[in-house]
């Protein structure tokens, strides 16, 4: 008998195939642009948790979107992420592989296809120390925000910084778009978020 946790996986349950990349990134997409106009009068808890709130939700979306903008980087160039169903985790090319060996109620983590990219693994990616910095913040962000709650935070604009130039360039040279991207933060600060398909 199949446990809950099976169960609810096999709603999911999918190989993902290169033309998938399209969702993933459109996704990804929305959350960037949710992360960068949230403000607290869209949260809906008591005034003093309002900007504690908003703040963890702007981190778990930049989190969340890097993943799966991530994930649409290799769907896009041709690669698999789900998990084989035994050996270790390795990189592979979606039409050399049996769909049969693969886990479709799994995916590669985050972090995985992080360290991939940084080991340089992955031809397609020209490894970018500000990429891949921007795209660490993020994953942490996604981490600790999904996995603790704490009432104060220490904030770093640097931070933010980063994962914009980050998503900026990638976007640019892994999807031929020009996108602009703040993160509203700070008082008085501006939010952006806008795509622009290059040539």
């Amino acid at each position: 008998m199949a446990s809950i946790e099976q169960t609810v996986k096999d709603q999911y349950a999918k190989f993902f195939t290169q033309s998938d990349w399209y969702a993933f990134k459109r996704i990804a997409d929305y959350y960037f642009e949710t992360a960068a106009h949230l403000k607290t009068k869209d949260i809906h808890v008591s005034g003093r948790f309002k900007r504690l709130v908003r703040n963890i939700q702007k981190r778990l979306f930049l989190g969340i979107g890097t993943e799966l903008l991530i994930k649409a980087f290799y769907l896009k160039n041709g690669y698999g992420i789900n998990k084989p169903n035994k050996g270790k985790d390795i990189l592979y090319k979606i039409n050399s592989v049996s769909v049969e060996d693969y886990n479709v109620r799994d995916t590669y983590t985050i972090n995985f296809l992080i360290q991939e990219m940084e080991g340089g693994r992955v031809p397609e990616f020209a490894k970018d120390a500000n990429i891949l910095k921007g795209f660490k913040i993020a994953k942490i962000f996604r981490n600790k925000e999904g996995h603790v709650a704490v009432y104060s935070h220490k904030f770093d604009r640097d931070n933010y910084s980063d994962i914009e130039q980050a998503l900026i360039s990638f976007y640019r040279l892994y999807f031929n778009q020009a996108l602009a991207f703040q993160v509203s933060m700070e008082p008085n600060e501006k939010s952006a978020f806008a795509i622009k398909q290059l040539n």
